[in-house]
């Protein structure tokens, strides 16, 4: 398996074209949510990977991204997607994240202006009051009862009314593989998130929010959306979809980032 070395940890990752983009093709770098895995965005990937480069990690502290005691905050990932981009050679990048990821790409819109071509934020958290609350209750429920919980509520909480059975055993899988040490140490990191200054990203942006996304309520995502100061930005709202959007509904979500990226190059 391969393994970056970034910032004193190792960081698990995948790349479908490792001797660069394809011709006319752009770099994209994923960035998953909390409890999750570079998996999540396997089934997605379909649709971009035949014409652009899809860098996939497993944040630090999360699945194969072994969790060594480092602090972990949502600078510390921002600036390990950027070691990413920095140790494979990669000036520029689209960069797509999820839940958490979503504030991660949303801060390197704002702080890496220059290494950044576009930002995809899927069900993007706001940091709030209430979300630093659940996250710290979330922190010392696994870190005394493990994930096991977690993987047996979340895939059923969290998901839409049009989620599959397949659907949610994936998000079980997804969580149930995590550990509690990494989870709770990312919980964290979540709950003492800074209000990102979302007029700073001037890059194109694309928010897809789930219509029925308890996680990462449509109210919150249009308070980023509307602070973004992007003159080319876009906000989808997908039909019956929870907050695991591209596991929900992977062909939307695929197709609607792949039109995206496609009409930077115009």
């Amino acid at each position: 398996m391969p393994f970056l070395n970034i910032n004193s940890h190792s960081l698990h990752y995948a790349d479908s074209h490792p001797d660069g983009a394809p011709e006319k093709g752009q770099t994209i770098i994923f960035i998953h949510g909390l409890g999750s895995s570079q998996n999540y965005y396997f089934p997605v990937l379909p649709h971009l990977t035949p014409n652009h480069r899809c860098i996939t990690i497993d944040t630090y502290g999360s699945a194969r991204s072994t969790y060594t005691g480092q602090p972990i905050s949502i600078a510390s990932i921002a600036a390990d997607v950027i070691g990413v981009l920095d140790a494979l050679s990669i000036p520029k990048a689209v960069a797509v994240g999820h839940s958490m990821g979503g504030l991660v790409v949303t801060l390197l819109g704002a702080q890496y202006t220059d290494r950044i071509n576009a930002v995809v934020a899927v069900g993007p958290t706001h940091p709030s009051s209430t979300l630093a609350s659940v996250m710290s209750k979330r922190s010392e429920a696994v870190s005394e009862a493990g994930m096991e919980p977690m993987a047996n509520t979340i895939p059923y909480q969290a998901t839409g009314s049009a989620s599959s059975a397949l659907a949610k055993a994936f998000i079980r899988e997804l969580i149930i593989g995590q550990s509690p040490e990494g989870y709770a140490a990312l919980c964290r990191a979540i709950a003492t998130a800074p209000v990102i200054d979302y007029s700073a990203v001037t890059a194109p942006f694309l928010l897809l929010a789930g219509e029925e996304d308890k996680s990462a309520p449509l109210e919150g995502c249009r308070v980023i959306f509307e602070g973004v100061s992007s003159q080319n930005k876009k906000m989808d709202v997908l039909e019956k979809v929870g907050h695991w959007h591209c596991v929900e509904a992977p062909e939307l979500v695929g197709n609607t980032i792949a039109r995206f990226v496609a009409e930077l190059a115009l």
